[in-house]
């Protein structure tokens, strides 16, 4: 290393020689010829002919971005002398023979400077051979357009050693190539649009640090090599045949830390890695986004540490190639996990770690791992039904791959990579977030800490429960949500309706902070756009159908979810008291009928006294009775202050309960009435259904038929066709003419938008 620190220092006392056209040098193999070591060969501008090679060690400085073109034959610069350095050229149209191995610029010797260039339409860009303690800074290499098999590689390096390679862009190369190269340090460099972005093989103790590999086939591919650091990176969007953001096989002894692996096929796939019995590898505080699978590991893999990274939202977070389980790799240290964002567990102690571990077992996966050509099906009726059987019957369910025992509750907090803004991702994660707002299907469970201290009191809602305002939703092309406004005040029943695809179950996921929108939503004073954990505490929430664990006792439920949203026991009884369930509290919650199961949850949902309640299709799967009796309940709820929106598409109970309707139509609000009012405004009628005595039933459709009614008269019974405030009038003319009416029914669906025109 002294002797070629001796070289470069000599080359900062040497002469200055000039070429330019009006000399004293017009050529530069001519200023090389005259040159000695030391001296600077000063280029001025002009384009140069190809074939140059750099003989001594010498400076080669370009002026004013002078061109050196080798008209597409052969090498077009050749640096052979230790010490020699070219920097301020461009260097373009190399030669196209891949066996030749024709380049930009070759350097052939130690301790070469090659900086600031700029290399375009060249087969293999700047080539080192045998050239240990060499320097490639600041250039930028742009490959021949031909197929990717038939480039050359942007970058390469053959058995040189203790190379700094930094802040270099390489793009529409085939390879970036380290060979048998010992402490190699690739430092902000951008590779991308090629086939392997980094390929390393026998290298061992080196650094790449703050790079940025995108779009290409393969983002690093990893081989034989020992002792690499792998820190600060961005592997994004390589999506090949295999489509690895990293790859390792055969690697021992990998420190990956703080690495953006992001949207690829694989994040990071490991084969046969750590190879040696007497290695380890870790991966800490990196990030796997959106990628396809998040990490694929064979099956054997064993002695990898994964500690406090970040798995989100990966299509599969964890793979097995060919299925099975993974031993011997450790997913936690020192107390501390990972976090995965397909995580359900909770937090009720508050030490950020969940308090159940996480595990890896979806069994559509697991058929995935095994038949990877199924993955076609992942999102069809077939995946969902797989994992549906999965979920109701745990006796198919696989063995975890991976066990998690200390899953995180929150992200590490992670900067971007060296050099890298990534403004858009960042904003995509946190609007992720929202999606994980509700860790259950009641309450708002969110997946954040919950505070050591005793509940705070919840903040008292100002004049409007709930002001929504120019709220747009779209999944895609489709605009489910449009301008949609909407006001309701404390102790006010405002009824979304609507049919099926109006858009009442979207607002309500908007303001609950499970989809994200535009537009303006305050909760009370709290904006839930921005502050989401602060507006659910002031929101309770009914969905249609309540997902409990079906072995619990109604009383041991209730004590969980109060325990969670720090609620004395009082509460829990006085609340079961309530929704008149209190005599039901040591049965299972599988043996519940509907409307208890309903009553339940709206339990759960009135924990911390919200002053806003949400409620989605909540009677649906009542009968009668329970129906009522669930009203009654909302009602008296309204007398306490409690604002409540609800969606239905049920007339009776719009009528019946509702102090507004707000009418929507393909996401927009057609109008907003009074109940009384939502008929006449709609031309709704209703299907009435009368039973009378079998010698009377001819005379009773005379006299209904005279009456002026429009009948559908079937078997014993007599459909009646009327507008809602009309269901009176049949029994009336009836009772007048003397026939008895013995029972009857309106249509359950009586009222429905579903259905236009005449019930």
């Amino acid at each position: 290393m002294a002797i070629w620190g001796s070289i470069v220092g000599a080359a900062l006392i040497g002469s200055v020689l000039v070429v330019a056209p009006e000399g004293p040098y017009r050529t530069i193999p001519e200023a090389l010829a005259a040159a000695n070591p030391g001296d600077v060969v000063e280029v001025r501008g002009g384009v140069h002919a190809g074939g140059i090679v750099v003989d001594r060690a010498v400076t080669l400085q370009g002026i004013g971005k002078p061109v050196v073109d080798g008209g597409g034959r052969g090498t077009v610069v050749k640096l052979v002398a230790p010490g020699a350095t070219m920097r301020g050229f461009t260097v373009r149209s190399s030669g196209a023979d891949l066996n030749r191995g024709d380049a930009g610029i070759a350097v052939q010797a130690p301790a070469i400077v090659v900086e600031e260039n700029r290399l375009e339409d060249v087969l293999n860009g700047i080539s080192l051979d045998n050239a240990p303690q060499s320097v490639i800074r600041h250039n930028s290499v742009r490959g021949k357009d031909l197929p990717a098999a038939e480039r050359g590689d942007g970058l390469r390096l053959w058995y040189s050693s203790d190379v700094l390679v930094e802040a270099n862009e390489v793009n529409g190369a085939r390879d970036c190539v380290i060979w048998y190269s010992t402490k190699v340090r690739l430092l902000g460099n951008r590779i991308e649009n090629g086939r392997y972005g980094l390929h390393f093989m026998f290298d061992d103790s080196g650094e790449v640090t703050g790079n940025v590999l995108r779009g290409n086939s393969v983002g690093a591919y990893l081989m034989y090599s020992r002792g690499v650091a792998i820190h600060r990176n961005y592997f994004d969007e390589n999506r090949g045949p295999s489509g690895f953001g990293l790859g390792l096989k055969d690697v021992d002894d990998l420190r990956a830390e703080e690495n953006w692996i992001v949207g690829n096929r694989v994040g990071v796939w490991i084969d046969s890695s750590p190879r040696s019995l007497d290695s380890e590898s870790r991966f800490r505080r990196n990030v796997l986004a959106f990628n396809d699978i998040g990490l694929t590991l064979q099956p054997a893999i064993e002695r990898n540490t994964f500690v406090e990274n970040v798995f989100w939202e990966n299509l599969q977070q964890v793979s097995v190639q060919g299925g099975g389980a993974l031993r011997g790799n450790h997913w936690n240290e020192a107390g501390s996990g990972n976090y995965w964002s397909d995580y359900r567990g909770f937090d009720a102690d508050g030490d950020g770690l969940g308090d159940i571990p996480y595990r890896a077992e979806a069994l559509f996966h697991e058929i995935l791992d095994r038949r990877p050509a199924l993955r076609l099906l992942q999102f069809g009726l077939a995946g969902n039904a797989v994992e549906f059987a999965a979920q109701a019957f745990p006796t198919l369910r696989p063995p975890p791959k991976l066990v998690d025992e200390f899953p995180l509750m929150t992200r590490p907090a992670l900067g971007s990579p060296e050099g890298e803004t990534r403004t858009g991702l960042a904003g995509m994660l946190l609007a992720g977030a929202g999606l994980m707002a509700l860790a259950g299907s009641i309450l708002g469970l969110t997946r954040t800490r919950p505070t050591r201290s005793p509940r705070a009191p919840i903040e008292p809602l100002i004049d409007s429960a709930l002001v929504v305002s120019r709220l747009t939703k779209r999944f895609g092309r489709h605009v489910a949500v449009a301008d949609f406004d909407l006001r309701a005040a404390p102790g006010e029943i405002v009824a979304l309706w609507g049919p099926n695809g109006a858009g009442k179950s979207t607002v309500l996921k908007c303001v609950l902070g499970l989809v994200g929108c535009s537009g303006q939503i305050l909760v009370g004073n709290v904006d839930a756009r921005r502050n989401g954990k602060r507006a659910r505490r002031v929101l309770g929430y009914v969905p249609q159908d309540v997902a409990l664990a079906e072995d619990l006792t109604v009383a041991e439920t209730i004590a969980f979810f109060a325990d969670l949203k720090r609620v004395g026991r009082d509460r829990s009884q006085e609340l079961l008291e309530l929704v008149g369930i209190a005599e039901h509290a040591g049965k299972p919650v599988g043996s519940l009928s509907g409307g208890m199961r309903q009553r339940l949850a709206l339990a759960l949902a009135l924990l911390a006294s919200p002053p806003l309640l949400l409620l989605d299709e909540p009677t649906t799967n009542l009968d009668a009775a329970g129906r009522e009796h669930f009203l009654r309940l909302l009602v008296s709820l309204r007398t306490r202050g409690t604002a409540i929106v609800f969606a239905s598409h049920r007339l009776d109970e719009v009528e019946s309960i509702a102090d507004r309707v707000v009418v929507m139509e393909q996401g927009r609000v057609a109008f907003s009435c009074r109940p009384d009012e939502l008929c006449d405004r709609l031309g709704l009628q209703i299907a009435m259904r009368l039973r009378v005595g079998r010698d009377d039933h001819e005379a009773a459709v005379a006299v209904l038929r005279a009456g002026g009614l429009r009948l559908s008269p079937n078997g014993q019974s007599i459909g009646v066709v009327l507008a809602p405030h009309e269901k009176v009038v049949p029994i009336r003319l009836l009772e007048r003419s003397g026939i008895a009416v013995t029972d009857f029914s309106i249509d359950d669906a009586a009222g429905s938008p579903e259905v236009g025109g005449a019930r």
